[in-house]
């Protein structure tokens, strides 16, 4: 194995960790957050509150419950590298999601918060449905969710998240390119995952806004 294969195969690992699709909700929320968005203003206090118990529901208890899956057996590695390996923790981990969906729509902030995430919700009940018999890139789903937030933002309500969209473009390609090196996808499993995963937050959003 040639240096320069084991340095892009390091750089895809990096990648696939830092943009793992469990950690979209929360840099979606925290893009809408910071963001120049006269339309939601919150305290700092309660924007801090709000993503930590979106990151708890959508962040933490997914991590925990794949390993504690793997010690049971259910699944053979943490990887999930089968396709029906991941029906039970996506179904365990649609549960947490759902329930951040109620939870941001009960608040007094703006509607599009919570639309989100239904959208990041619809995504991963897709994937579980998709796992039955075929093996989509979870990542790739989770990343076109981001893009379509922007997409629906700056269509519909001319947010300005012209930026943030466009950075989200380019970190989707890295993360395709990532996937691909590794091995863990075929671009055909790339390439829908992005693109239902873009359609699933965006048509969430501009349809029930």
């Amino acid at each position: 194995m040639s240096t320069s294969f084991k340095i892009s195969r390091f750089f895809a690992q990096t990648i696939s960790v830092l943009l793992h699709p469990m950690l979209m909700p929360t840099y979606g929320l925290l893009a809408i957050f910071i963001g120049n968005n006269s339309m939601l203003v919150l305290p700092y206090d309660a924007k801090r509150i709000i993503l930590i118990i979106v990151a708890i529901n959508t962040l933490a208890l997914p991590m925990l419950i794949i390993p504690l899956f793997n010690r049971m057996g259910i699944i053979k590695s943490i990887q999930m590298h089968e396709h029906r390996e991941r029906i039970i923790p996506l179904a365990f981990t649609l549960v947490p999601y759902i329930f951040s969906f109620y939870f941001l729509k009960r608040l007094p902030i703006l509607n599009e918060v919570s639309l989100f995430m239904l959208g990041a919700s619809v995504t991963l009940a897709i994937a579980l449905m998709v796992s039955i018999w075929w093996k989509i890139s979870l990542h790739m789903m989770g990343i076109g969710g981001l893009v379509g937030l922007f997409f629906a933002l700056s269509t519909r309500f001319y947010f300005d998240v012209t930026w943030y969209f466009i950075a989200a473009v380019v970190v989707a390609g890295l993360v395709a390119w990532a996937r691909l090196v590794l091995s863990t996808h075929k671009p055909s499993q790339v390439y829908t995952g992005f693109i239902l995963g873009w359609i699933s937050v965006s048509a969430s959003i501009l349809l029930l806004s």
